[in-house]
Formats: structure tokens, sequence, C-alpha cells
């Protein structure tokens, strides 16, 4: 980080990857800034602020964003983590609505985020976004099709504003994580294992053993990386989609 500390504006920081990479930034020396549809049960005495914020209502995070920077002066970091799962993990049961619901989170709401904070960062001439995009971005995947269609969207939005962005002096990149000891993948155990506890962890030690690491990544681990890449002595990687999975798309070999 730099002497001047950097002003770090988070989605998703309630909870999970958003929540762990908020309070890697405060420790590598950034004001860090959270947003969140609700608040959190407490907010830790680092965080420097929180806004609520519906990333799907285009006026709410255009108004949220041109408050932050007029009331800090700049926004230095974006990091984008807001994101949900879906309820449907097939897609010949998946209903419309929810497809565009769960798009319109993940999909639309990182476009608007990432545009609006992306006004800022082109006229103050420098800044950093990260997007938590996903390793199911990336491949062909039977089950939760609206959730790997909006992450791959992510990816997508991130490397055309990578392009747009870059003679401005503004990197934007990608993390793309397998599983992750957060809420949603509870979920997805939860779902997989049909509710049982025994269901649940026979469903994560398979999930597991298909990961070369055999293991979950940490919501630290993942922050870890995003503060990489948010370090101004890196701002010249741009364009990048980081798996952050334990070698995950690798395959276990023979």
């Amino acid at each position: 980080m730099t002497a001047q500390p950097q002003i770090a504006l988070v989605t998703g920081s309630s909870g999970g990857i958003g929540a762990a990479t908020a309070e890697r930034l405060h420790a590598v020396g950034a004001t860090v800034i959270g947003c969140d549809r609700t608040a959190p049960d407490s907010l830790p005495k680092w965080l420097a602020d929180f806004r609520e914020l519906n990333v799907t209502d285009e006026r709410a995070v255009r108004d949220t964003v041109n408050g932050i920077r007029a009331e800090y002066g700049a926004i230095d970091v974006l990091v984008h983590a807001a994101g949900v799962l879906g309820n449907e993990p097939d897609l010949l049961t998946t209903p419309s609505s929810e497809f565009a619901r769960v798009m319109a989170i993940n999909a639309t709401g990182a476009f608007s985020v990432l545009r609006e904070v992306g006004l800022v960062m082109k006229a103050q001439g420098s800044g950093s976004m990260v997007a938590v995009a996903s390793v199911a971005a990336k491949e062909a995947r039977r089950a939760y099709v609206p959730y790997n269609a909006s992450k791959a969207a992510v990816l997508n939005i991130c490397w055309s504003l990578a392009l747009e962005l870059g003679p401005d002096n503004v990197s934007v990149n990608c993390v793309c994580p397998g599983p992750v000891n957060t809420a949603m993948w509870a979920q997805l155990a939860t779902r997989a294992g049909g509710g049982d506890p025994e269901g649940d962890r026979r469903a994560r030690q398979a999930r597991a053993a298909q990961i070369p690491m055999g293991r979950f990544a940490e919501p630290e681990e993942v922050a870890a990386t995003i503060a990489f890449l948010t370090d101004p002595a890196n701002r010249y990687l741009t364009g990048l989609s980081l798996d952050v999975a334990g070698g995950a798309r690798l395959g276990m070999g023979s």
C-alpha cells in the first residue's frame, strides 16, 4: 500500500469472501468502506464506513458510489464480491424468473457497480478493480446454470473494462474461486446431502476429493489474492482471471 491510505470499497462485505477481503485490505493499510444489502449483526470497529446497497437498484448504485467519492475524495480500490447462488440446481426445472433474478444480482449488478466506479477511476486517472467470479464461469456444468452464466458474464465485463480503462491507469481483474468455506458452499452441501448432516459431510468430502489440494479454500486465501491484485505495485496486472481453487480445474490425473 502507499503512504496515503487507499480508499477501498468492498461490496458483499457482510460475509464470506467480501468480509475476509475487507479485513485483509484494512490490515494492509486501506480505509475500507463496506457495502451489502443488509448490515451484519455487528460492524467491525476498523471498518471506516458501511452503506446498505441493493446492487440491482441502478440509481442506488450510482448515488452510493458518487456519495463515497464526494465524502472520501477518491475510490482507489473496488472489490465486487456481492452475489447469490440461486435456488434451482437443474436447468430444465429453472423458471425464467429465477434465471432473471440471479442474472440481475450477479451480472447486471456487477455491470452497474463496475461501470459507476469505473467512471470515478477514469476521472481520477488511477484505480484497481477486482470482481469475484467463479471457476464455474469457465467450464460446462449441469447444475446451477443461472449462477454459472452470471459469473461468465462477470468475466467478460471485466475483460472489456480492462481494455477500456487500461489507458487511464486502471486495472481490472477477476478472481475465480472454487469451493470455499462460506455460507454459499454450506448451502450447496446441504442441498447435495439432502439436509442430513451426514449427507452434507459426504457431499463436502466428495467435492473436496475432486480438488488436487484435497480441501476447500478459506475465504482468507481468496482475500489474499485480491489484496495482491489491488496493491499499487501490481497495477500492471490487468485483464486477468485468476483461479483460486486448489487446482480444481486441472483434473485429478490418472
